[in-house]
C-alpha cells in the first residue's frame, strides 16, 4: 500500500484538501466551506468543513485514511495554544486513523510555495491576511492577532467603505470609490449602503462579505484615485513591517551584512490574490517598502497555491526530499485554478 500525504489549507472563504503520493503526484482533492473556528458559524461548523474536505479527497482518490502517512493542517484560526488544542482533540475524534499530523496557522502553508526548504517568511493577502515564519533553527511564529490592521481583500474594502462614509460627511476627500462601491453592491446612495451594512439584523455583516469588492479598490488605485492609492500603499507597507517582525521572532538576521541579497536574503514568500493579481498596487507598495524596512528580505512570488505548500509540509514531515522533480509533479497535477478560486 503506497503511502499518501495530505495537505489541508482552511480559510474563511474555503477549505481545500489535497492528497499526493511520495513523488508529488496529486491523486485526490476536495474543497468545502469556511474552516476558521473564529470565522465560521461555529467551531463545529469549521470542523465539519475541514473533516468533510479530507473525507471527500480520500473518496476522490479511492483510498482510506489509513493510507495517509502524514497530514499537514494549515488552518486559519490556529492563533493561540488553545486553538491548536481544539484541533488536536477534534481531529483525534473525527479522524482517529490520522496518526501523524501537524497543525499550524494557515500562514505557514505558503512558505514552501516559494521556498522549498520551508525556511522563510510567508505573507499572504487573501480574504484576510496571514504572516508566518520558520527560522534557520526551526523556530516557528505567526503574527496571528498581533496583526493590528485589517488586511487582505476584506480589510482593504472595509477601509475603502470608511473612506466613502467620511467623504459623504465632508470629513474626507472625494473619491471615485463612492460610485464604484455603490454600483458594485447595488445601492442608490451612501446612507442606504451604510444602513444595510450596519443594521442590527443586517445579512451583510459577516467577515469576508465585502471582500469581493477588492477588485474595485484595486481598479480605482490603478486609475490614479488618491484615496484608493493611499489605502493600497498603506496595506503594502504594513505587510512589509509584519514580514520584518516575523523574521526577527524566528531568528533571521535582519541585515545583509555586506553580502548580496541573493546570497544572504531571507525568503519572503508573497501569496494570495490581493498580492498576486496583475498590477497589484498592494504588491507594488510591499516591494517598494521591503528594502527600507527589511533590507535582508528577499521577495519571492509563490509559484504554488497554499494547499500545495501544506502538502509539501506533509511530505517533508516523513523525510521526503522536496526536489525540483517533486515540485514539478505537484504543479503539473494540481487542480485547475478555477477549483481553487475564491
Amino acid at each position: 500500500m503506497e503511502p499518501l500525504h495530505l495537505g489541508v489549507d482552511a480559510g474563511n472563504s474555503k477549505t481545500v484538501a489535497l492528497l499526493c503520493d511520495v513523488e508529488g503526484r496529486v491523486v485526490g482533492q476536495a474543497r468545502s466551506g469556511n474552516g476558521d473556528i473564529y470565522g465560521a458559524e461555529s467551531a463545529r461548523a469549521a470542523t465539519d468543513s475541514v473533516v468533510g474536505a479530507v473525507k471527500e479527497a480520500l473518496t476522490v482518490a479511492g483510498v482510506s485514511v489509513e493510507q495517509v502517512a502524514a497530514a499537514a493542517f494549515r488552518l486559519a484560526g490556529v492563533d493561540w495554544p488553545e486553538d491548536r488544542a481544539y484541533w488536536v482533540e477534534a481531529l483525534a475524534t473525527r479522524l482517529p486513523e490520522l496518526t501523524r499530523c501537524s497543525i499550524l496557522n494557515d500562514g505557514f502553508a505558503a512558505i514552501r510555495c516559494g521556498e522549498p526548504s520551508g525556511v522563510g517568511v510567508a505573507v499572504i493577502a487573501g480574504t484576510g491576511s496571514a504572516v508566518a515564519g520558520r527560522g534557520p533553527r526551526g523556530d516557528e511564529w505567526s503574527m496571528s492577532f498581533w496583526i493590528q490592521d485589517a488586511h487582505g481583500a476584506s480589510g482593504l474594502v472595509a477601509r475603502a467603505l470608511r473612506a466613502v462614509y467620511r467623504a459623504a460627511l465632508g470629513l474626507g476627500p472625494a473619491t471615485t470609490l463612492t460610485g464604484r462601491l455603490l454600483r458594485f453592491f447595488g445601492y442608490p446612495d451612501v446612507e442606504s449602503m451604510l444602513h444595510d451594512f450596519t443594521r442590527r439584523e443586517g445579512p451583510r455583516r459577516a467577515f469576508g462579505f465585502h471582500a469581493s469588492a477588492a477588485r474595485e479598490v484595486v481598479a480605482a488605485a490603478l486609475e490614479g484615485d488618491e484615496v484608493a492609492s493611499a489605502l493600497a500603499r498603506a496595506e503594502g507597507e504594513h505587510l512589509a513591517d509584519y514580514a520584518l517582525v516575523t523574521a526577527r521572532m524566528v531568528g533571521f538576521p535582519l541585515t545583509d551584512q555586506g553580502a548580496s541579497r541573493e546570497q544572504m536574503g531571507v525568503p519572503v514568500v508573497l501569496a494570495g490574490p490581493v498580492l498576486g493579481s496583475e498590477g497589484s498596487p498592494v504588491m507594488a507598495s510591499l516591494l517598494a517598502a521591503l528594502p527600507t524596512r527589511f533590507p535582508a528580505g528577499r521577495p519571492v512570488r509563490a509559484v504554488l497555491p497554499p494547499v500545495s505548500g501544506a502538502t509539501l509540509d506533509a511530505l517533508a514531515d516523513t523525510g521526503v526530499a522536496i526536489t525540483p522533480a517533486v515540485l514539478d509533479r505537484l504543479r503539473e497535477s494540481a487542480p485547475p485554478p478555477e477549483f481553487l478560486a475564491t
